[in-house]
């Protein structure tokens, strides 16, 4: 009889600890890669930025997509477009400044889009991959090199670029061009004008 009793015991423990493994196994898969939602506002000189992030997260990977508002000193809103970051410290990792015609969101650590171009009439959004859209030359084809880029400045429909090329391996190898870019509106693409000589 206390055999039994004591199976029943044993039995019913382990039943209890499949059934709280299950639970926080569910837990634990929801938290480490379900999508998670969060409002980040950050001040900046123009005005106030309004950032939704989206969480997502693989066995390979985390996600940030963040979808950019600005609150302009005037009042108005105005949808800047989305980055797509694999940092949580994304709000370091992006640059937004103005010209006469533009709001122009750029970061060196986004995937897909790297540059995001509002016109301040329209509030046309026009999205870009500067890194992909470099000149060929000897030194990007290499293995090891690392490409950075600065967006000097936006005159009507060119954007002037700098790039910068490092070698992985030996940090203080690095060479740097600028570039001008056309907009080609209706093809929402890019087209090298011209490049300085590397140096």
């Amino acid at each position: 009889m206390n055999l039994k009793k004591g199976c029943l015991i044993v039995l019913g423990i382990m039943v209890i600890l499949t059934i709280s493994f299950l639970f926080g196994a569910k837990w634990f898969i929801k938290e480490a890669f379900g999508t998670k939602y969060k409002t980040v506002e950050i001040e900046n000189s123009i005005g106030k930025l309004i950032c939704e992030e989206e969480y997502n997260a693989d066995m390979a990977a985390v996600f940030y997509d963040v979808d950019f508002k600005l609150e302009t000193n005037e009042k108005q809103l105005i949808d800047l477009g989305k980055l797509h970051f694999q940092r949580e410290n994304w709000q370091k990792e992006f640059e937004l400044n103005e010209n006469e015609n533009w709001y122009y969101l750029s970061s060196n650590q986004s995937r897909i889009y790297d540059l995001i171009l509002t016109n301040k009439s329209s509030n046309e959004n026009l999205s870009f991959n500067i890194k992909e859209s470099k000149p060929r030359n000897k030194w990007n084809k290499r293995k090891n090199i690392s490409i950075d880029f600065k967006v000097d400045s936006i005159k009507q429909d060119f954007i002037y670029v700098t790039y910068k090329y490092q070698n992985t391996e030996f940090a203080s190898s690095i060479k740097s061009q600028t570039v001008e870019f056309k907009i080609d509106r209706p093809n929402n693409s890019l087209n090298i004008m011209k490049n300085t000589e590397l140096k």
